[in-house]
């Protein structure tokens, strides 16, 4: 078993070695499906612990010999957006599991984060059109390129949303699929096909990007509802694909 953590947390060290043993006892499950995500309180503290799936054989050998484990890119990638002053729950420590040699079970465990909504529940409705909150992730999303971060699975459930008195804070989850590098301007505005938005979302977004970027607004608009339109037609075709393999 390999275990990073975060200095703040080192007192934690004899429960999250304990935690693999006992996972399954411990905490409220969130979310259960092909990974799970459970709260787990600790000397007054509040983990949010999410269990990697058991990769298959060939991830199994890629993940021990040649690239680190979804959990402990999540932790390295956790603590690299603390220092860049990019919000996302705070890292506590990651937890990978050896047998036969090989890695098996795998965590992530950060504090739990209490937000209001996602933005996936602006998107669909659930909460009131705000074109606000929409700008306003926008800058977010503005800020996070500008410091050279690219979230590749930049999903609306993936973006939390916590209203305070005076700003509303966004931060972000599932990180384990995080770029670092300069970005091209087709890696920026291909970043909100990810969306799944309705085109009046898209239209002011691409407004608000463009004025932060101080580029031409009606071009930044086209490139943002092509590059969402091709990506909803590969989603939507793949998910054609799947249905008739299904059928026979």
């Amino acid at each position: 078993m390999r275990i990073d953590i975060n200095p703040k947390y080192k007192h934690l060290q004899s429960f999250l070695e304990n935690l693999p043993e006992n996972f399954n006892v411990l905490g409220s499950s969130l979310y259960k499906g092909r990974n799970e995500i459970k709260t787990i309180e600790i000397d007054g503290i509040i983990l949010n612990v999410k269990s990697f799936k058991v990769p298959h054989l060939v991830n199994k050998i890629a993940y021990t010999y040649i690239r680190k484990s979804k959990a402990e890119k999540s932790f390295k990638y956790g603590l690299k957006l603390q220092d860049l002053g990019i919000n996302t729950p705070e890292p506590v420590a990651s937890i990978v599991c050896y047998k036969n040699g090989l890695i098996c079970h795998s965590y992530y465990i950060s504090l739990q984060f209490e937000y209001d909504y996602t933005i996936r529940e602006l998107i669909i409705g659930k909460i009131p059109f705000n074109t606000t909150l929409l700008e306003d992730f926008t800058q977010f999303t503005f800020d996070n390129h500008q410091k050279g971060v690219l979230h590749q699975d930049y999903s609306p459930g993936n973006i939390l949303i916590k209203q305070l008195d005076e700003e509303t804070l966004f931060s972000m989850v599932d990180i384990n699929r995080l770029k670092f590098k300069q970005l091209s301007l087709v890696d920026k505005l291909k970043n909100f096909s990810q969306l799944w938005a309705d085109e009046e979302f898209l239209k002011i977004i691409a407004r608000k990007y463009a004025q932060l970027s101080q580029m031409d607004s009606d071009y930044v608009e086209k490139q943002i509802i092509n590059f969402d339109q091709i990506h909803k037609a590969k989603k939507l075709r793949k998910k054609k694909i799947k249905s008739l393999f299904k059928k026979n």
